[in-house]
């Protein structure tokens, strides 16, 4: 199994970036503060399956450096970085999945470099532009204020609160592995730069309808009815598609590795017949 790893210069700082398989390109981006090693199970799966797996730390997490000239951070940005990547280290388009932020991400590289992307797998995308709840928004502005007075374990506490009780229990065998950088800081440069970026993103009925054919909307069989799985559901409307059900929840990349990846490649198979 071929494994790599490296360092692409992006706009105003580098990403790290890990591959590991032979075949197709896959590009993994993560959601939340995640590494590229979060989905690790997930990655071995997909390997299994005769993927190449693409991973990369986030601008500004762990072992990706900003520097002084980095330009003020948006989906747009960060989906800048993910063209870069691909740019550096795919031959062909890839498949993209990407849950949460990692979505959203993967929403704006699929409509600014459609050259790029073969598919790409939304899981849960969190957009208000998608959904406007008014008892969402302001459990998020509760979180940014108290992200504001430095307190970003507190800040995340209430964030991972936010809709209530969710039923996160893994599948046997699942692991999260552990985190390779500080995540006090990833804690802060997510409060500092992406929780925002990503509430203010913006998506025109355009831009999806022309990148509608490239686009599966997935939601958690665990998270139906939570705010992040009526994004999903609302993309699918937008995109005049199926909402396809996942295993886990919002997180059930990580949670259900193997689940996921079943259904993962029930996708793929439909996309190329």
């Amino acid at each position: 199994m071929a494994e790599e790893d490296g360092f692409v210069e992006v706009v105003g700082g580098k990403l790290y970036y890990e591959t590991r398989g032979d075949g197709p390109p896959l590009l993994l981006i993560q959601g939340g503060l995640s590494e590229a090693g979060a989905t690790t199970q997930l990655a071995e799966h997909l390997t299994a399956a005769g993927y190449r797996v693409i991973t990369y730390d986030r601008r500004g997490l762990s072992r990706s450096e900003t520097t002084s000239a980095e330009p003020p951070v948006t989906m747009r940005l960060h989906a800048a970085d993910a063209a870069a990547l691909l740019d550096a280290v795919a031959t062909e388009p890839a498949l993209v999945v990407g849950p949460s932020i990692g979505a959203v991400i993967g929403l704006h590289l699929t409509i600014t470099r459609p050259d790029l992307v073969e598919l790409l797998v939304a899981h849960e995308p969190p957009m208000p532009c998608l959904v406007r709840d008014p008892e969402q928004e302001a459990g998020l502005d509760a979180v940014a204020e108290i992200a504001a007075t430095g307190d970003v374990v507190a800040a995340i506490r209430r964030f991972a609160a936010l809709g209530g009780e969710r039923d996160d229990e893994p599948e046997i065998g699942a692991r999260s592995p552990k985190p390779v950088g500080d995540p006090q800081a990833n804690l802060r440069r997510f409060f500092d730069h992406d929780f925002s970026a990503v509430r203010t993103a913006e998506l025109s009925f355009d831009e999806l309808a022309a990148a509608r054919p490239r686009i599966v909307a997935t939601g958690g069989a665990r998270s139906q009815g939570k705010w992040e799985h009526r994004c999903a559901e609302r993309l699918a409307e937008l995109l005049d598609r199926p909402l396809i059900s996942l295993p886990g929840g919002h997180n059930g990349l990580t949670s259900h590795p193997a689940g996921a990846t079943a259904g993962l490649l029930e996708l793929f198979a439909a996309a190329r017949t």
